[in-house]
């Protein structure tokens, strides 16, 4: 009794073992390849987690505000979208020959990145191993894992319906491209108390801005004295700060970026919301690089479409000019 006791305790405790080495061992690889990559309802997506092989990561969240990034930041919505449509319309175009199997694993393993997507909880639904594109960049070599599966042992070469082209170009680990050019968001106009535009080249052409929880607007100049103005032509100036987007994050050198910011700005932008939040940011001019203009012609001092801004304190953004013009115009613009 006691030896068929033993036995019994025995096979357990191996049991035990082998389960433990079975749930905590990394993906194994599958004697049967798996090709359903597409997630049919990507409104249950809830997080895209992308890693490359050189150790940058991008972690995408799905929130209540919209999706953020990296849990600091928030995601272009833009490119967030078409990570969705990819998830939703890809497809498998055919398998990798047998032939150029090897050299496909071999290229993968040394450039893909790995896309994990997740459903709810904390556990991917679906790993999508990303590789390279094919010869006539008309597919992209792709493998798929199925976590509690394992991984796929065949790769495929999959596409997008209505797209032609390669797809791993969409899941780069570049954070500054992913992050949202989002500069100034007002759902409600009303929510904008202040606008303070500082001229520091120019004093005389500053001005303030002031509207109450109603709507109604009131201008003063750089010494805050009231300053007789057309409405119209107020309200046409401010209107465009209710949604402002910068064009690019800029990463100059730190001696060029001591050189912008040891520079006087342009202009000093100071935005107030009605709940006391304070927004500002410096605008410089950039030095024209434009064609020479003809005989006779003067040449513009300044780039006519782009500006260098600091924004949120330390970061440095290229803004189009246009977008800003009737902001940035003096107070005599505002005349009557």
């Amino acid at each position: 009794m006691n030896r068929r006791i033993l036995l019994f305790v025995v096979l357990l405790v191996l049991g035990g073992i082998a389960w433990w080495l079975s749930s905590n061992s990394g993906p194994t690889t599958l004697d049967r390849p798996l090709s359903d990559f597409a997630v049919p309802d990507t409104s249950r997506v809830s997080r895209i987690f992308i890693a490359d092989r050189k150790g940058a990561t991008i972690d995408l969240k799905r929130t209540a505000n919209g999706w953020t990034l990296n849990d600091t930041y928030k995601a272009k919505p833009a490119d967030v979208n078409m990570l969705l449509r990819t998830f939703k319309r890809v497809e498998v175009k055919s398998p990798v020959p047998k032939s150029a199997e090897a050299t496909a694993l071999r290229v993968m393993g040394a450039s893909a990145k790995k896309v994990e997507i997740y459903e709810g909880g904390d556990v991917p639904s679906k790993i999508w191993i990303v590789g390279h594109g094919t010869q006539d960049h008309f597919g992209t070599y792709m493998l798929l894992e199925k976590p509690g599966e394992g991984r796929s042992n065949t790769p495929f070469i999959c596409g997008m319906g209505g797209f032609t082209g390669i797809l791993g170009t969409r899941f780069h680990t570049k954070l500054d491209e992913w992050r949202s050019t989002e500069l100034y968001r007002f759902r409600d106009f009303r929510d904008l108390a202040e606008v303070k535009l500082e001229t520091p080249l120019a004093p005389a052409n500053s001005y303030t801005v002031r509207q109450n929880a109603d709507g109604l607007i009131s201008l003063f100049d750089y010494q805050g004295r009231p300053y007789a103005f057309d409405t119209v032509l107020v309200t046409g100036a401010i209107l465009p700060l209710q949604e402002i987007n910068f064009e690019a994050v800029l990463r100059p050198g730190p001696f060029k970026r001591d050189s912008i910011l040891n520079s006087t700005p342009n202009h000093i932008l100071t935005l107030t919301h009605r709940d006391g939040k304070v927004e500002q940011a410096q605008f410089w001019y950039q030095p024209y690089k434009g064609e020479e203009p003809a005989f006779g012609q003067p040449r513009p001092l300044f780039d006519p479409i782009r500006m260098d801004a600091l924004v949120e304190d330390t970061l440095l953004v290229v803004i189009q000019r246009p977008a800003l013009e009737r902001v940035l115009q003096p107070i005599s613009g505002f005349s009557r």
